[in-house]
């Protein structure tokens, strides 16, 4: 059978719903479509033999080719995506293509999912996905593929870059490590790789960072520097190449001064850091005990801006210690302490997670529309606020934190100390031009005086050199793609309210009392 030739499809479903975190107006400053695309599909590629047709399609961006049928398909799954999945599953069965679905919410929804798909393949694909293909070409498909116990990680083939449209999207990612040590009740990542870190050798890192389509990468790593001396040893490794990228840390980067300074010659100008909660009450709940309290923030912030590394700050708000204090606090805090870049989310609780296990148990999770797990929509009952007072105050945060007004008061704060000056990636000269069009025409050709004042802030810290031109221009069109997308929301403001109403029916604490009557 191996001197056939066999067509794979694999698939990125659409997504209805897109929260402001995923960057996609700023993807469309660039030029591009999206942001940065899932790491699955073209890790899939790779791990597929030869005598396979690949294509690759993600849908946010691409049609789906009708030339012809496809012998199988695969599609990862999300619960943002699923329905959509769940659709595209059904109509290629009915076709007589044979579907696989992978990713998480199929790795957990395992016997939903079977009712539209031939196959699940659940967890890390090593391994499972060739013999999955094989079953397949020898017509004894099994239903479920699982490993209970993760492979070793040392070593991975380079995704398949060459499958995707990469002109359309502005970063790659790239994985070095699986698992993670905590065991935080709204995560999967221990329940999907482990809890055990496996790394992978850093010569095939860098092999795989020399063959990338793009000097922009984001580390996929649930936690890039949790071994802080693998940490240090690919810092020296990849300085060399000359790319930009980002990634995600625990707050205990900060303590390691060295590191954080490896990393910013290497080219790290963005941190994702998972603060969640400023209430330790919440961080207990929730089982997030590395972070301990919120006290430890305000140095490991000032360490980490001094070294010229941009914090994305990432919370969460719903624990059952939350009320609408709880975002007002938020906005308080990054004023304080100058976070421009901020991702807020409304607690959920994903399908594998012990979040899930427990409020199921307490009858606290409703028939929901899966694709409004996204953040930014309310999916469960909270313990001291309706769905709609979370899901209007939710709102009224986001816009401030990306009114122009408020990022003009961070960016003074932030820059102050020239600890931004380091240059970043070169630009090509034509998207040099049109980022700076766009700059102009959006700070300079506008009435809003806000967004004035932003850029002539700006441009004086460059002439003073207290900044990196291509630091402070990417400072203005991020902050710019997050205030058009929060705009967005706005627009769709009355539509999103009716769909919180409909399904709002109090808060647990309402329904404790309902239920004792």
């Amino acid at each position: 059978m191996k001197n056939k030739k066999y067509s794979l499809l694999l698939i990125s479903p659409r997504q209805k719903y897109i929260n402001y975190p995923a960057h996609n107006e700023l993807a469309k400053i660039f030029g591009k479509k999206r942001f940065m695309i899932p790491l699955a599909l073209p890790t899939i590629a790779s791990l597929t033999p030869d005598h396979y047709d690949i294509r690759i399609i993600d849908e946010e961006f691409e049609e789906l080719p009708q030339d012809r049928q496809p012998d199988i398909i695969g599609i990862t799954t999300i619960a943002a995506t699923i329905r959509r999945a769940y659709e595209l599953g059904d109509r290629y069965r009915s076709m007589g293509t044979k579907v696989v679905f992978g990713g998480p919410y199929a790795s957990f929804m395992t016997e939903e999912a079977l009712h539209h798909a031939d196959a699940i393949v659940a967890g890390e694909a090593e391994g499972l996905w060739e013999q999955c293909l094989e079953d397949f070409e020898n017509g004894r498909l099994k239903s479920v593929y699982r490993n209970e116990i993760c492979g070793t990680y040392k070593m991975q083939k380079p995704p398949r870059w060459d499958l995707v449209n990469i002109k359309k999207i502005f970063q790659v990612g790239i994985q070095v490590s699986r698992g993670c040590p905590y065991n935080c009740d709204f995560c999967l990542v221990p329940k999907i790789f482990g809890r055990k870190m496996r790394y992978r050798d850093i010569d095939n890192v860098v092999e795989e960072i020399k063959v990338a389509p793009s000097s922009y990468l984001f580390f996929v790593d649930d936690n890039l520097t949790i071994n802080k001396r693998y940490a240090r040893e690919l810092m020296k490794a990849i300085k060399p190449l000359g790319i930009s990228w980002g990634c995600m840390c625990s707050l205990d980067v900060a303590k390691d001064e060295e590191l954080l300074h490896l990393m910013a010659e290497a080219g790290c100008f963005n941190i994702l850091i998972g603060f969640e909660s400023l209430n330790p009450e919440s961080l207990s709940e929730s089982n997030k005990h590395h972070n301990k309290e919120a006290s430890v923030y305000e140095p490991a912030i000032r360490k980490i801006h001094a070294a010229g590394i941009h914090i994305n700050a990432s919370f969460v708000v719903g624990f059952d210690h939350d009320n609408l204090q709880a975002f007002d606090d938020i906005f308080d805090f990054t004023i304080k302490m100058n976070l421009p870049n901020v991702n807020l989310h409304l607690l959920a609780a994903p399908p594998g997670t012990e979040l899930q296990k427990r409020y199921k148990e307490e009858g606290r999770l409703f028939d929901c529309n899966p694709e409004l797990g996204v953040g930014h929509f309310p999916t469960l009952h909270y313990m001291n606020m309706t769905q709609i007072e979370i899901f209007d105050k939710y709102m009224e945060t986001i816009a401030g934190f990306y009114d122009f007004k408020n990022i003009r008061i961070k960016a003074e704060g932030l820059f102050k100390d020239g600890a931004f000056t380091r240059k970043g990636g070169k630009i090509p000269a034509l998207l040099k031009a049109r980022l700076s069009w766009i700059t102009f025409k959006e700070f300079v050709l506008t009435r809003d005086k806000e967004k004035k004042k932003l850029f002539f802030f700006i441009l004086k810290l460059i002439r003073e050199k207290k900044i990196a031109i291509d630091k402070g221009l990417g400072f203005l069109l991020s902050m710019l793609g997050y205030n058009r997308h929060i705009k967005d929301h706005k627009r769709n403001m009355e539509t999103y309210r009716k769909i919180v109403i409909a399904q709002d029916k109090g808060s647990f604490k309402d329904i404790q009392k309902l239920n004792q009557r």
